[in-house]
């Protein structure tokens, strides 16, 4: 269920081609229900059919339509994302697309930090998976895994503080079930991995599980 996203602003986006699966079920269902949408998708449709002057998409949806045909920023990690999270290389494309977007982040209490949440495949369906961005300087609270966990950095340089070690993108971190630390953002650069958390984790002995995208 797309979270947070008036389904108008996905219209345009559908008529392209361009949105993940579980976004366009939620179109489909909201067309089925009312039609005004219908009507305003059809605009849409006529409007790409129409056009032949080339238009600058917005950076959001850039960033995604390059990601899905392999052209992404992101694209040296997708066949890394595939596996990480059981998913086919395309699907893997599609979970990297969502870093583009500014909708998918999720801040939370913790100043600095936000998150994706999303679905693996069946392999690590139980698993708690998602991307997690640190600004400059900002801190990923001591935290326990309660089963394994393993993290890819994708972009900047993030500091295993617990255990004094500097994490850059296409480094690899696997903390054992039972294991503690915490994490800095260092440098300049917004901190980015990916992440795959068998049994989610616990702060300050509090088991925290996300909401699902």
């Amino acid at each position: 269920m797309t979270h947070g996203v008036d389904i108008r602003e996905l219209l345009p986006l559908y008529a392209l081609g361009i949105l993940d699966a579980d976004e366009r079920r939620d179109v489909e269902s909201a067309l089925a229900q009312d039609p005004t949408l219908a009507g305003e998708l059809a605009g849409y449709q006529s409007a790409c059919e129409r056009m032949v002057v080339p238009v600058e998409p917005s950076p959001d949806v850039k960033s995604r339509l390059l990601a899905s045909i392999g052209s992404g920023r992101f694209e040296a990690f997708a066949d890394r994302m595939a596996k990480l999270f059981d998913v086919t290389v395309a699907r893997g494309r599609e979970l990297l697309g969502l870093i583009e977007r500014t909708v998918s982040w999720e801040p939370q209490p913790v100043p600095g930090i936000s998150l994706v949440h999303f679905d693996a495949g069946p392999a690590y369906a139980a698993a708690d998976c998602g991307f997690i961005r640190l600004a400059p300087g900002a801190m990923f609270p001591p935290h326990k895994h309660l089963g394994e966990e393993v993290s890819i950095v994708l972009a900047g340089a993030i500091r295993d503080a617990t255990n004094n070690r500097v994490l850059r993108a296409g480094d690899e971190l696997v903390q054992a079930e039972g294991s503690e630390h915490y994490l800095v953002c260092e440098g300049n650069e917004d901190c980015i991995f990916a992440a795959r958390a068998v049994n989610g984790i616990a702060i300050a002995g509090t088991p925290v599980r996300p909401h699902r995208r």
